[in-house]
């Protein structure tokens, strides 16, 4: 309980002022964020209400299943689904799993490199390096990519499990893996080849792979991560089958070079930015990081016949190569691994980013580092005062620059959702349609829907359904006879007009709109009006 107020207290502070507006801002200054606030309120809402809608998200009007048409955020969900019971409010659930999601990483690297080391300032550093790294940061408004825990809580139990294989432990260990992949599908990648890979190698290092209840076990332990996404890959598979699939050719523009594994977001060290040129992510693990890693690696190889060393050794090479082989995958296609692992590993080709796989080079130098303080106070030991009061130091400055967070306020109470709130159940069109360039602006309509939950025609994700597709260039032309049939056959019973979001022309289009028979005004606001689709028949003739 200590080290969880601890990195509740940390994350309070790195996160300022998210604590402060907890139900009434957030990341709301990206497609993304707004997209993340309303994934995680829906399937909080469908778990606590309705669950056997939850994949049916309110989004694409008729289709079904539309919440994996992008990454589910099934764990996060589950995670926000108290405060929304309690508040109903979209930004305090969406906050609160933010919040979590730095408490949750930063205590599960404790629990694994005190495990490892047995050492408790070690796993503090380890749980620092890697808790509040800058990658997430960089990352708030991708929710997903926040539950870092998953990946260290499937290591931690993996190294349980090889230490003495059990099936109780087997179970634990498919349970652990199983969940990483529903809180995120990159990392529920990246873990289970870490998990293989920690299996395979100290089967090795461990004198295990002569035994075929290791392998039994492992085998089950598979098999319980597989029933636990089982469920979920029906859908995923029919999406591919109907084109959610990434090349090769779209990975290597979201893979990084060298430049990103020196560039950071926090401000101390924004000074070496400028020597870099360019870079595509923000992978650098901090000096401290690197010094304890430099350590680690130089301790072990010059202390061979250190008792202490040769009961880590394995450990530590391990983390050593799992470094460099995420760094060699995170180059993406052209370096060769990645390639390699698109072709074989299973889920591979949901995957877009390379450049993700540089959360386990941090990962690892986390642990790495903490093997390194582990050594220093072993030797230290008389120094152990200083070491710590140095380390403490040097930690609060490479952390305290991180904020404040750059949040925005809620929007404004509105007339017309709050009417659509109190309406019957119908389905409802906003307008303008945006396409093209302008199609994650979809989100501004998927936010405002929190407020009323209307099944809507709007939409976004990363799989856009033929028939909407085939919809979309007619819908942007509203009020054209075409888009009124389209509405017609999709079932819309509510218009939205956001006459604000047009240009010129704007008065003429309300002129025609409100002039035309079918639609009956409901509300009529500063900047929207809606309307009741009574019939689209008189627009036909």
């Amino acid at each position: 309980m200590c080290v969880a107020a601890v990195a509740l207290l940390l994350t309070v502070v790195f996160t300022w002022p998210m604590a402060a507006r907890f139900g009434s801002a957030g990341r709301l200054d990206s497609n993304d964020g707004r997209f993340s606030i309303w994934n995680v309120t829906w399937v909080a809402r469908a778990l606590t209400s309705e669950p056997s809608q939850l994949w049916n998200a309110n989004i694409f009007y008729p289709s079904q299943g539309a919440l994996a048409f992008s990454e589910a955020n099934l764990v996060a969900g589950a995670i926000a689904a108290p405060v929304w019971i309690l508040t109903g409010n979209p930004y305090a659930a969406t906050n609160f799993v933010i919040l979590c999601s730095f408490v949750l990483s930063a205590v599960c690297m404790y629990a694994l490199v005190l495990h490892l080391t047995g050492r408790r300032p070690a796993a503090a550093l380890a749980a620092v390096l890697f808790g509040f790294n800058s990658y997430v940061f960089a990352h708030l408004p991708h929710i997903q990519l926040l539950l870092t825990f998953g990946p260290v809580l499937a290591l931690l139990t993996m190294h349980r499990f090889v230490e003495r294989p059990a099936l109780g432990r087997a179970v634990v260990l498919g349970l652990a893996v199983g969940v990483q992949a529903l809180a995120c599908g990159y990392y529920g990648v990246f873990g289970g080849l870490g998990v293989v890979a920690g299996v395979v190698w100290f089967a090795a290092t461990n004198g295990h792979w002569r035994r075929p209840r290791y392998w039994l076990l492992a085998a089950a332990a598979a098999a319980v991560s597989l029933m636990v996404i089982g469920p979920l890959l029906p859908s995923y598979l029919a999406l591919r089958d109907a084109g959610l699939d990434r090349t090769l050719q779209e990975a290597q523009q979201y893979s990084v070079r060298w430049r990103s594994y020196f560039a950071s977001g926090f401000l101390v060290y924004r000074w070496i930015l400028p020597l870099l040129g360019s870079w595509r992510e923000v992978l650098f693990p901090g000096f401290l990081s690197i010094a304890f890693t430099t350590i680690a690696i130089a301790h072990t190889v010059r202390r061979r016949d250190d008792a202490l060393v040769r009961s880590r050794r394995s450990q530590l090479w391990f983390y050593a190569g799992l470094t460099v082989l995420a760094i060699w995958a995170s180059l993406g296609p052209d370096a060769g691994l990645y390639r390699f692992l698109y072709n074989v590993v299973p889920g591979m080709s949901f995957l877009r980013a390379p450049s993700r796989f540089g959360l386990v080079v941090i990962l690892s130098m986390a642990v790495m580092a903490g093997f390194g303080l582990s050594f220093i106070e072993r030797y230290w030991h008389g120094r152990r005062r200083l070491v710590y009061m140095t380390v403490l130091a040097l930690l609060a400055l490479s952390r305290s620059t991180v904020g404040p967070l750059e949040l925005r306020a809620a929007p404004a109470a509105s007339k017309v959702y709050a009417e659509l709130r109190e309406r019957p159940r119908g389905v409802v069109a906003e307008f303008p349609f945006f396409i093209g360039a302008r199609l994650p602006r979809q989100t501004e309509y998927m936010l405002a829907s929190t407020e009323h939950w209307q099944p809507m025609i709007n939409g976004f994700s990363d799989f856009l359904p033929a028939d909407i597709q085939e919809d979309m260039p007619s819908l942007d032309h509203f009020p054209e006879p075409e888009s009124l049939r389209i509405l017609s056959r999709r079932g819309v019973r509510y218009v939205v007009v956001h006459w604000s979001k047009y240009g010129e022309g704007r008065d003429a289009l309300r002129a025609r709109v409100e002039g035309m028979p079918a639609f009956q005004k409901l509300v009529d606001e500063e900047g929207a009006s809606l309307f009741e689709l009574i019939s689209i028949q008189a627009e036909r003739q």
